[in-house]
Order: structure tokens, then C-alpha cells, then sequence
């Protein structure tokens, strides 16, 4: 089936099954603390099918959905606070970015600009809306200068994992959903 070309029950099916599929593994982020940084980006990356199909209307909406849905059933709100203020939207509007910036390195320092904007909110709305000290979460002994360097590295591999996952559902998973 041709890009773009998805009926509204195609459409509809490929939403919910993203929505369930990103509230399933962010549940699962917050019960399994093990597991939890895994899961976390696992239930990022499904919205990749919707984005890959230029579904951003129900992109948002699936957002939108797992944000309210996973504030109201997740225990902990520990990987939903992630989601909400990073790794939910990410995948849309790296796909927007991807697809509306044709300059590689212009790309990509949106990308790195738009995740540090989203961590810098996070982190505020964490000190003056949840009253946490944020200073507390930081691990000690650990210059600030090398936390910055780590988060910036971690914000590329996600880049980078978001382009495998984007390359697999292209190459491997398309054929099969939308038969």
C-alpha cells in the first residue's frame, strides 16, 4: 500500500495499536525497574509507525492518549514524567524535522536543541511544580561539565535509535502491518 494512501480504518487500527502498544511497554517501564530505562525508550519508539506513514494528526493524538491513559494507570510516575516531557514527542517532531530540513548537520542540531529544550522543561517544571530538588537527583563526584557531555551523547544514540527503528519498520515490519 502507498504511502499515504491509508484508509481511516487503516489509519484508525495502526493509532490504536501504537497507543496500546506505547501504554503496554510504559506500564511495564515503571513496574519493571529493572527493565526500566529499556522499556522507557521501547515505548518511545512505536510512534515511529505512525510518523513513518506521515500520520502526525494521530501521532499527536496517541501522545496525547498515552500521557493521560499513563498518568492515570502508571504507579510510579517516575518513566511517565520521561515520556510526557521527552521521549513521546520526540519521534514526531524528529520526523517533522527529518522530513522538513534537508541539511544534515541544520537537522541535527535541531534535534539536539529541541531534547535539550525538552530536558531543560522537564527539570524546571520538576523544581517549581513537583517542589524536587533537582540537585539531589544528580549522582555526586561527577562534574556537571561531564553529566551535560553524557546527556548530550545519550540525545545522539537516541537520534540513532530512532533511525534503526524507523529503517526496520521500512524495511521489515510495513509489509506485514498494511497488507
Amino acid at each position: 500500500m502507498e504511502r499515504g494512501k491509508l484508509t481511516a480504518g487503516r489509519r484508525l487500527s495502526l493509532g490504536a495499536m501504537v497507543t496500546a502498544l506505547t501504554l503496554l511497554f510504559l506500564y511495564a517501564s515503571e513496574v519493571l525497574t529493572g527493565f526500566r530505562f529499556l522499556c522507557g525508550c521501547l515505548c518511545s519508539l512505536f510512534i515511529v509507525i505512525l510518523t513513518e506513514e506521515d500520520l502526525f494528526g494521530p501521532a499527536w493524538l496517541c501522545f496525547l492518549a498515552v500521557s493521560i491513559l499513563g498518568f492515570l494507570l502508571c504507579p510510579d510516575h517516575f518513566s511517565w514524567f520521561f515520556y510526557v516531557t521527552i521521549l513521546g514527542h520526540y519521534g514526531i517532531v524528529r520526523r517533522f524535522f527529518r522530513k522538513y530540513i534537508t541539511v544534515p548537520a541544520v537537522r541535527s542540531l535541531f534535534t539536539v536543541l529541541y531534547c535539550n529544550g525538552g530536558t531543560a522543561l522537564g527539570l524546571w517544571a520538576l523544581h517549581t511544580i513537583a517542589g524536587v530538588n533537582v540537585a539531589s537527583l544528580l549522582p555526586e563526584g561527577i562534574p556537571t561539565v561531564v553529566l551535560i557531555l553524557l546527556v548530550e551523547a545519550a540525545f545522539f544514540l537516541l537520534d540513532v535509535l530512532f533511525e534503526a527503528a524507523a529503517s526496520m519498520y521500512q524495511k521489515r515490519l510495513r509489509r506485514f502491518l498494511l497488507r
